[in-house]
């Protein structure tokens, strides 16, 4: 008879998706309200990470547009490094956040669903080696890595098979040109040394929009000039532009995810955020779409 563990453990390795709904209580103390973006992300996110898995050349390099408290973290970050490792142990990560405590905050998360006693209850595949165990960087039993650093910080050293960047800038960085400068560089000069093959290693950027000139639009001209890109953007409403167009189909009344931002919930953001900062925050759209006219 086959046991319930040995029934979930199956679907989990074989489905990012069901790994997530498995693990979400692990890290997350409010129940999931699932919506169709969580299950599209967590499929696009797995397509890129099997090619990694399999060291085949990647397709593509991808960016995720989404507004705030999405969970774009947990699904990107946070719960798609340990899915990986139970596919490949092996795998080494590098992650970077606007802020060293934010992207350590992230690596540690995942270190924690991955010392739960479900998880080792599951998967015996490895084991966190208490030689490397901290919340900047830890590695496995199986000479699988992750490193956690901050928009600029130094990665001397290390290479890995997936570079995944969530928020390279926060809201109060968006205006300054220096900061922004930082992170473009950062991205384009420095992280692309970082890679264990660049044939093979996929960066995955995760932002909201908030500024013209910022890690997206980096990405963007790079599309633009020929590079292998995949871009998605999923605005808080239907008003703005959607990538791919086709999703718009999953839009109900126009709302991505009518359970958080209904329109009621997205009018009170406009009017607390103003209409520059709610076109790039909601709408992914860093100028208002009325043109900010003064």
């Amino acid at each position: 008879m086959i046991s319930n563990d040995l029934v979930i453990r199956e679907l989990c390795k074989k489905s990012f998706y069901d790994f997530l709904l498995e693990f979400w209580d692990v890290i997350i103390t409010e129940p999931i309200q699932d919506n169709w973006h969580i299950k599209y992300l967590c499929d696009e996110l797995e397509v890129v990470g099997l090619r990694v898995v399999d060291r085949k050349p990647k397709e593509y390099d991808l960016i995720i547009n989404i507004p705030p408290a999405e969970s774009k973290s947990t699904i990107c970050t946070i719960l798609f490094p340990v899915w990986l490792w139970i596919k490949d142990p092996s795998l080494r990560i590098i992650s970077g956040s606007y802020s060293s405590s934010l992207s350590m905050e992230h690596a540690a998360k995942s270190r924690d669903v991955i010392k739960s006693d479900k998880f080792r209850r599951l998967f015996d595949e490895f084991k966190i080696r208490r030689d490397s165990d901290n919340k900047s960087f830890y590695s496995n039993d199986k000479k699988g890595e992750r490193k956690a650093v901050s928009t600029g910080g130094a990665v001397t050293g290390s290479h890995a098979h997936l570079l995944l960047i969530d928020d390279p800038i926060n809201p109060k960085q968006s205006n300054s040109e220096t900061l922004l400068k930082t992170a473009n560089k950062w991205i384009s000069e420095t992280l692309p040394t970082r890679k264990v093959d660049a044939a093979i290693t996929p960066t995955i950027l995760i932002m909201q929009r908030l500024n013209e000139s910022d890690p997206t639009q980096l990405f963007l001209t790079e599309k633009e000039k020929g590079g292998k890109i995949k871009h998605i953007c999923l605005p808080a409403d239907s008003t703005f532009p959607i990538v791919p167009q086709e999703l718009e189909a999953f839009y109900g009344d126009g709302l991505m995810n009518p359970l958080r931002k209904n329109k009621e919930v997205l009018n009170d953001f406009k009017r607390k955020l103003g209409s520059v900062m709610f076109a790039a925050q909601m709408g992914q759209q860093p100028a208002p779409m009325e043109g900010n006219l003064i």
